[in-house]
């Protein structure tokens, strides 16, 4: 009796906290004590077998574009149309500036990397990524070199497999190795090598463990529920893959810094890859005595944040648009018939094509929204009282801008769930609120080097191979799971023929 008495006392507690909170921050379903509304997103996704974006339509057709949704104790107000999205992240951009993370992730990374940082030391961190990845190619011709480099030896690779000029290959594999290797270049200058293959798949899985395993409940891990052994071993397995990462990558760092000691690797200038520049960095600061959030530490977290998001991004992209070219027979043919039009059939496609290419550009565009790869973006916290859709926010309120369902809208892409780059050639210019990359500060600052990787790739497929469906395993517009930090599509073949 007095057991119940005090989970009684506790549950109209956190009810009555709740409740207070509340009446300060956007509409929304009514949170449960603990849980919060998982509980809804639980039953639409897993009863109603509706995916995460299709939930959160549901929601907001009940509750208008600016909510509020409670993952356990934690509100967080969701921004889900793109005049509010603006609103918050672009006009009001410092305001909301700041990461807020779940707990789990929030205390393992310490506050470190570009993904998980806050304030003095992501204003540093980002402004140094930026600088350096543009002195290794980001935006320059060189980038360009890199990537065509990278898909003449994936090429040469495939040809090797074809029999007769044919191969019915699943191709997931072939992208995330060509991804992977452009951005090791530029991370640590070496590619992974025919007899390294192996290596870059084991670390891989590590990655995929990190993104697909990642279920709404596990926002109910805090301070408290850790404690409790089924939460305690949960959080287990989910931060291993990501530690097993980061142990790797301090590894290499350690490699280079013995070698750099040895006289076998020499630091000159600005250095020959990422590694060496935040090393370089790290020496001066050191020297000087200056404040700095440079260190081994943050080094490896930065790296583990930048090849993640390099390669697991574009390389489900990559997936995500033969998918869509194979199952719209119409689009593939007349792509095609433009980049032969533009090379003349008698080169490769370059960066330098694409004011020539606009029903391409389009079909990209399309890929981008209706891949719409992050359903569930990461939170931001404001920094200050404000208003966002007419509702005030207050100080330190986490807070997301829906991209997937701003790039759903039916209001401006009608027929949402159609794949269709014609919606974009009639001078509506709705590309714009086509966001896959994120809005206002902390938008992704790999943009430009997938842009180019995406264009390329995908471009030159096309010109070098016919490419069709294999009837024994069709691709599908539905996703490969309704949960996961990553939306990827599911497993399909693809026929390469040589052209």
């Amino acid at each position: 009796m007095i057991f119940l008495t005090i989970l009684l006392a506790i549950f109209t507690y956190l009810y009555l906290s709740m409740w207070i909170k509340r009446r300060s921050l956007p509409p929304g379903p009514l949170p449960l004590p603990l849980i919060g509304n998982v509980h809804l997103l639980a039953y639409k996704m897993w009863i109603k077998k509706k995916d995460f974006t299709a939930s959160m339509k549901d929601i907001v057709n009940d509750y208008g574009s600016v909510l509020t949704l409670w993952f356990g104790p934690v509100a967080t107000v969701h921004i889900c149309d793109y005049e509010n999205t603006v609103d918050a992240m672009v006009k009001k951009g410092t305001m909301f500036v700041n990461r807020a993370l779940p707990y789990l992730f929030e205390t393992s990374r310490g506050g470190r990397g570009l993904l998980a940082s806050s304030d003095f030391f992501w204003q540093e961190q980002r402004r140094f990524a930026l600088h350096t990845l543009r002195s290794f190619g980001l935006g320059r011709n060189i980038m360009e070199e890199r990537i065509m480099f990278e898909f003449e030896y994936t090429c040469e690779e495939l040809e090797k497999q074809m029999e007769n000029g044919r191969l019915s290959i699943q191709p997931n594999h072939m992208f995330e190795l060509l991804i992977g290797n452009i951005i090791n270049r530029m991370l640590f200058t070496d590619r992974f090598e025919k007899e390294e293959e192996k290596k870059f798949f084991a670390l891989k899985s590590k990655l995929d463990n990190i993104f697909d395993t990642f279920e709404p409940y596990d926002v109910l891990i805090n301070g408290w529920t850790i404690n409790i052994p089924l939460f305690r071993r949960r959080a287990e397995a989910l931060l291993k893959p990501q530690n097993d990462l980061l142990d790797f990558l301090n590894e290499q760092v350690q490699k280079r810094k013995k070698a750099i000691a040895d006289g076998i690797h020499v630091l000159e200038g600005d250095g020959g890859d990422f590694v060496d520049a935040f090393l370089i960095q790290m020496e001066k600061d050191e020297k000087s005595g200056k404040a700095s959030s440079f260190d081994e530490e943050s080094l490896c977290h930065t790296l583990l944040d930048l090849w993640a998001a390099g390669q697991e991004t574009t390389a489900t992209t990559l997936t995500w648009a033969f998918a869509y070219l194979l199952l719209h027979d119409s689009v593939k043919a007349r792509v095609t018939e433009e980049l032969h039009h533009v090379t003349r059939g008698s080169r490769t496609l370059s960066l330098s094509d694409k004011g020539d290419t606009p029903y391409y550009n389009a079909v990209l565009t399309e890929i981008h929204r209706c891949a719409a790869i992050f359903p569930m973006n990461l939170s931001r916290k404001a920094k200050e009282d404000t208003e966002v859709g007419g509702y005030k926010i207050p100080k330190g309120t986490s807070v997301t801008a829906q991209v997937s369902l701003v790039m759903s809208d039916d209001q401006f892409f009608k027929d949402s769930v159609r794949f269709d780059p014609n919606r974009y050639l009639n001078g509506e210019k709705i590309e714009q609120q086509v966001v896959p990359f994120g809005m206002g500060k902390r938008a992704c600052l790999g943009e430009a080097l997938a842009r180019a990787e995406l264009y390329l790739i995908i471009g030159n497929f096309l010109l070098r191979y016919s490419l069709t469906a294999d009837p024994a395993h069709m691709p599908t517009m539905s996703g490969k799971s309704k949960v996961g930090i990553v939306r990827k599509a599911t497993p399909y073949n693809i026929i390469f023929s040589r052209s």
